[in-house]
């Protein structure tokens, strides 16, 4: 709910807030550059700038001093009102005072969108929305890291989610003081908070004697600072009766042209120097480098936007439109679905329809919305799929922290399904999590965790039938694969490795096919979708409706799709794809694999693989460019058999884009495996993840448990350990 809240006023208000934010990191340079060319007073008190002022100037009416520290004269020269800016020191008139045109023009663009009064609405508006989401993302942001006092640690999720994330964190306080700020300003504005002052202004008051002081000798004068003026306005040498008026930063008052004395002084009262204070922190007017602060800040809300637009666009089109989606107040069935990609949404589909045609009322959403149970909930089935090893997907990555704020719900039944794949040991792990936590909290389980073991529609069906039975009544599933848009590869160039042909490794490059005579050329038509080295590229064999994913070793700036296959006995895509020919088409999706990346900076990688492990490594060793340490662990059956890439390692070595190679082969007389390798290297290795260096795994899992046992061993006694890696980035895999 809370996250629909957060979304809905950003959605409405993104245009203008971006408007808004523009204008006015534009106006928080002007203070930084007024300031700069500011000439300074200090030391200097009002009565001897007046009096030096007046010297040189015979005509002057009104000295202010703007909040830059420039003093500006107001004067009349041969009948012409003139305005000059004044140099402290001397008096002298240094320049002619011309307000910017173009700062004028934004500051009416920004406070009232060239609008007048519905623009100071809209403006008003738009800071209190600023207010709203700032505070809502905040929350939002400190669940997702797992609590406030984690707010500051490691941003975790895909590109667009970190960079929202960590765009909103540096920029929170600066958009906070603005908008709160902004929104009072507003309310002064249109009357609904004090404004302050005394509704007795200074009236009738003269002056003791026609007899004039010099303005240098007047005592009131003396005693202020020209830090503290805001205005002076001078009796007028033409009317006898006339006052001098002084404004400063803490009061005003009145002062008797011929004493040099106070006739009348009040102290600003707490609203004036609250909207004073406002003022000065909204607009840096006085503090030049909190406008430069407050506007670094205000540049963070174009790229929030964006990145705030592009993952609800991203979040609306990961779910499916389900016919017939009972609101949650009505519904007596919660189905609740956990998918990293929209796999899993696929059969929560043909199961919310088949319990709703046998007339239950079902609301299905994703586990992160979970909320407290209303009384009419009779039942709760949760479908999930497991992320990597045991860990939770994307959509149900809050689900257990939420649960466990919930109440208890005795009485109502549950059931979980859980999605996986039986060659990890975790099988269904995160799904045996949700049914134990379901089962602490006090809800009653139907059954023990089912599983569904590589997206086996029998499998699913066969569940479906039980919860039928279990349900009393007919469950018709009607399951249609829910895949994302896929693209066109054409086979360009293939080559193979090993002699067996049931067991051969192949190296596909795919590009898009040639395009077409007509339109279609002309628009330089069809293009790669967009993909960097270790993404995932999903295909769907013919004969199966669900996809099988591989690691791709290019880049889509490469100009081509690399893969490496090798083929399984009985392997359906496998044995698809190492049976194509140059020419050959296929339909696949891009699924991007964001947390198998090298980290940023210069830190050493150590890149570990075995087999057709080795693709996305050597993807990343091509494009390192700069010449990052790399060192890689490749191991093979042999270095006749298996070993890819061989010739193009040992160039990569020679161009210094990888700094060394160290090969295990299995069925070599020195027989060895990769993590044999990693242990013989123990002490260069330790030292080298102890100062920052960053673990790339990819390849089988039984390999990838070897190597982590390894790294383990190879740390011990250094304060670290893979566990603490891995939390913290510097331990990623990619393991099939």
């Amino acid at each position: 709910m809370l996250r629909t809240l957060h979304s809905i006023p950003a959605l409405i208000a993104s245009l203008l807030l971006v408007l808004v934010a523009l204008t006015g990191s534009v106006l928080s340079v002007f203070p930084a550059l007024e300031r700069a060319g500011a000439a300074g007073a200090s030391g200097v008190d009002v009565a001897t700038l007046a009096g030096r002022v007046s010297a040189r100037l015979p005509g002057v009416e009104t000295l202010v001093r703007q909040p830059s520290g420039t003093i500006v004269a107001y004067h009349t020269v041969g009948g012409e009102q003139r305005a000059s800016v004044i140099d402290p020191a001397s008096g002298d008139a240094v320049a002619d005072y011309r307000p910017s045109a173009t700062q004028r023009w934004l500051k009416n663009l920004h406070r009232k969108l060239l609008l007048d009064d519905p623009g100071r609405v809209a403006t008003g508006v738009a800071a209190a929305f600023m207010l709203f989401i700032v505070f809502s993302g905040l929350t939002l942001f400190a669940r997702r890291m797992g609590g406030w006092k984690l707010l500051l640690g490691r941003v975790r999720g895909n590109t667009l989610q970190r960079l929202h994330n960590e765009g909103a964190r540096p920029a929170l306080a600066g958009l906070v003081l603005s908008a709160t700020t902004g929104l009072l300003m507003s309310l002064a504005t249109f009357g609904l908070i004090p404004e302050g002052g005394d509704a007795d202004p200074f009236f009738d008051l003269r002056p003791s004697a026609t007899a004039r002081m010099a303005l240098a000798q007047m005592e009131a004068l003396r005693s202020v600072d020209v830090s503290r003026l805001a205005q002076l306005k001078l009796a007028s040498p033409d009317d006898p009766n006339d006052v001098i008026d002084l404004e400063t930063t803490d009061g005003a008052g009145v002062v008797d042209p011929a004493t040099g004395r106070w006739l009348a002084y009040r102290q600003l009262d707490g609203w004036q120097r609250l909207h004073a204070t406002v003022r000065m922190l909204h607009t840096g007017e006085g503090l030049w480098w909190l406008g430069l602060v407050l506007g670094a800040s205000s540049l963070a809300v174009p790229l929030l936007a964006v990145t705030g637009f592009l993952l609800w666009l991203r979040r609306r089109q990961s779910l499916p439109r389900l016919a017939g989606n009972a609101a949650l107040r009505d519904a007596d069935t919660l189905l609740l679905v956990g998918s990293e990609t929209r796999t899993t949404w696929g059969f929560a589909v043909a199961l919310h329809a088949a319990l709703t045609r046998a007339g239950l009322r079902v609301h299905a959403a994703p586990m992160n919305d979970i909320a407290p149970l209303h009384d009419g909930i009779r039942r709760l089935l949760v479908l999930t799929a497991t992320y990597g090893d045991g860990e939770a997907p994307e959509s149900a990555r809050q689900f257990l922290t939420k649960l466990a704020r919930l109440p208890a719900a005795p009485g109502t039944a549950f059931a979980v399904l859980g999605f996986g794949d039986r060659q990890f040991s975790h099988f269904c792990g995160y799904a045996g999590q949700v049914h134990d936590a379901l089962a602490a909290k006090g809800f009653d389980a139907l059954r023990d965790q089912g599983t569904v073991d590589r997206q086996s529609e029998p499998e699913f069906t066969q569940w479906c039938t039980w919860l039928g039975e279990t349900l009393g009544v007919t469950l018709d599933i009607r399951y249609t694969p829910l895949l994302p848009p896929t693209t066109a590869l054409e086979l360009v160039s293939r080559t193979d490795y090993g002699a067996d042909p049931d067991t051969l490794t192949a190296v596909l490059r795919f590009a898009p096919p040639s395009p077409t005579a007509g339109w279609r050329q002309w628009l330089g038509l069809p293009r790669l979708p967009t993909f960097e080295t270790g993404d995932l590229l999903g295909v769907v064999p013919p004969g199966s409706a669900s996809p099988r994913y591989y690691s791709l070793v290019s880049a889509a700036s490469d100009g081509v799709a690399e893969l490496c296959v090798r083929r399984q006995p009985g392997g359906l895509c496998s044995s698809y794809l190492t049976g194509l020919s140059p020419g050959a088409v296929i339909q696949a999706f891009v699924r991007p694999h964001e947390s198998f990346r090298p980290a940023a900076g210069d830190e050493p990688l150590i890149l570990i693989g075995a087999g057709t492990g080795i693709g996305p490594l050597i993807g990343f060793i091509r494009h390192n460019s700069t010449g990052r340490p790399m060192h890689l662990y490749f191991g093979a059956r042999s270095a006749d058999d298996g070993f890819l890439y061989r010739d193009e390692l040992n160039g990569l070595v020679d161009d210094c884009r990888l700094r060394t190679l160290t090969t295990a082969f299995s069925r070599a007389t020195d027989r060895a495996y990769v993590q044999d390798r990693l242990l013989a290297d123990t002490p260069r290795l330790r030292a080298a993840i102890v100062q920052g260096a960053q673990v790339m795994v990819c390849g089988g899992r039984q390999m990838a448990e070897g190597v982590a046992q390894a790294c383990d061993r190879i740390l011990a006694g250094s304060g670290l350990s893979v566990a603490q890696l891995r939390t913290q980035g510097r331990y990623v895999e990619d393991v099939y």
